[in-house]
């Protein structure tokens, strides 16, 4: 036999030799699908309405939806415009949230800052709207600036408009003329 037979059927016994083998790995048990979003979506809006009334609208980079757990995740930055008869009262914007899929309240984490229609805005770490009262929460340090003066504090409740709050532990209050 030739060298170059003997090369060649030396390479095709081993290119059949090394080409055999697994090729697929097994499924494996790590992924739960309790863990999993049932529904995923980027770059989305979601509507809160009443009778066909808009309450507010949701703005989304990403939304995770765990329909067996009964919540929605928000990440990738989050903004809520908040209604009042037809008309726009507040921006709330943050980085990240969490929706209750039953009472539909909704918890803004990282960075939250709220702006009314007249110019008032709170700046805090955690902000929870709660759907039934139209009011938004706070048990973090706040910061309210107004058009008259800046109030910072622990702990905190408003309208959602921003125009009737109350801050329970007030650590400083500042003119801002």
């Amino acid at each position: 036999m030739s060298r170059i037979k003997k090369i060649f059927i030396v390479s095709l016994f081993s290119a059949a030799f090394f080409s055999c083998g697994e090729k697929f790995k097994p499924a494996t048990d790590d992924v739960k699908p309790e863990n999993s979003p049932s529904q995923e979506s980027w770059n989305s809006t979601v509507v809160f309405s009443d009778s066909g009334i808009v309450k507010a609208i949701l703005t989304a980079g990403h939304i995770s939806v765990f329909t067996a757990k009964g919540y929605t995740l928000i990440d990738s930055g989050a903004k809520v415009e908040f209604y009042r008869e037809g008309k726009l009262v507040s921006v709330l914007t943050g980085m990240n949230g969490k929706i209750d899929d039953a009472t539909k309240n909704i918890e803004i984490t990282d960075s939250v800052t709220v702006v009314n229609s007249e110019g008032s805005r709170l700046i805090t770490e955690k902000l929870l709207w709660k759907n039934d009262e139209q009011k938004v929460y706070s048990d973090m340090f706040v910061r309210i600036t107004t058009p008259e003066e800046i109030i910072e504090g622990t702990g905190f409740e408003s309208d959602q408009n921003l125009s009737n709050y109350r801050i329970y532990k007030v650590s400083g209050v500042f003119n801002n003329q």
